[in-house]
């Protein structure tokens, strides 16, 4: 509460006003309309070509180290943009040959039909290496009590979703869960309208014939959101995919979103004005002077005088 109550003092200092706000679309409203107002803001994108998802191509998921190296948020591999699986024949147990193109979102879950736009969405669709991702094949993410493999970074076995048959769970490594996690909220806000439990393991994940969470999939999903904070990683990420398909995960750009859509917020009217009537009480000794307001691709970002980075909703950019 003090890091919010410090992040609302910041707003004032500035001079913060209601047009700061991200999504004024949201103001007034609450729960399940704020997702709905989400989903008619963010579904109708460029829908690109399955070879345009490729890191080579899309340029998303550079490291941007100096380097031409990739992310890859299922193992501990390092990859050059130009090591994808072409039409070779590589080994899936065999780590850190190549990568290759992962939704992490199955696309089996949705029946597996490549016409559908979530096919090639860029911000699920990312590079991973392929004897992991050979590893996780369509079982759902979640968290692994009893490992049947690991890499060393990510772990497959059975946990969250059943602990014996054919109920195993993959699980990525504690610093990507929270991009994970807000991924798939976005799935479930962009493709609202769609059966993510068709096929496959989505019946898990999604109730039946819905992109609404079963209970169990919310609630692990809401503590890796809290537990990982946005990383500016996602921030860059999200800013690259905007620019290759024109929307955004506003749950990158705001995550407190996910708290008034299915957290403790739920119940809570959205105002784009929001957090400033938590100054109250706040003295004025607290106020940090010299705070920089910077709007980067349209998102504002609040500077300390330390140099430390807060998103407009008080959550630290790391």
């Amino acid at each position: 509460m003090k890091k919010y109550l410090l992040i609302a003092s910041l707003l004032v200092c500035i001079g913060m006003q209601a047009e700061d706000c991200l999504y004024p679309e949201l103001d007034g409203k609450k729960g399940e309309e704020i997702r709905t107002a989400l989903y008619n803001k963010i579904k109708d994108h460029t829908v690109l070509t399955y070879s345009g998802v490729w890191a080579k191509s899309s340029g998303v998921d550079d490291r941007k180290d100096g380097t031409n190296n990739i992310w890859d948020m299922y193992s501990n591999c390092t990859f050059s943009k130009w090591d994808n699986c072409d039409n070779s024949n590589y080994d899936t147990d065999v780590l850190c040959e190549c990568y290759n193109r992962e939704h992490s979102l199955p696309k089996s879950w949705w029946g597996g039909s490549t016409d559908e736009p979530m096919y090639t969405d860029l911000h699920h669709v990312i590079p991973t290496d392929n004897a992991s991702n050979s590893q996780r094949s369509a079982w759902p993410l979640g968290e692994v009590s009893s490992v049947e493999w690991t890499n060393g970074s990510a772990k497959l076995g059975y946990g969250t979703f059943g602990n014996s048959g054919n109920n195993m769970t993959f699980e990525p490594a504690d610093e990507y869960k929270g991009d994970f996690a807000r991924i798939y909220f976005y799935m479930a806000t962009c493709y609202k309208d769609k059966n993510l439990a068709a096929g496959g393991k989505g019946y898990k994940v999604f109730s039946n014939g819905t992109a609404n969470f079963t209970t169990t999939a919310l609630n692990l999903y809401l503590n890796w959101h809290r537990e990982d904070p946005v990383s500016q990683k996602e921030i860059d990420r999200n800013n690259g995919v905007a620019k290759k398909q024109g929307n955004r995960n506003p749950f990158v750009d705001d995550p407190e979103l996910v708290e008034y859509i299915w957290g403790n917020k739920k119940t809570t009217v959205y105002t784009c004005s929001g957090g400033q009537s938590a100054v109250e009480g706040v003295n004025e000794d607290s106020r940090a002077p010299r705070v920089m307001k910077v709007i980067e691709n349209g998102h504002l970002f609040l500077i300390l005088p330390d140099g430390t980075r807060y998103t407009a909703t008080g959550v630290r950019v790391e």
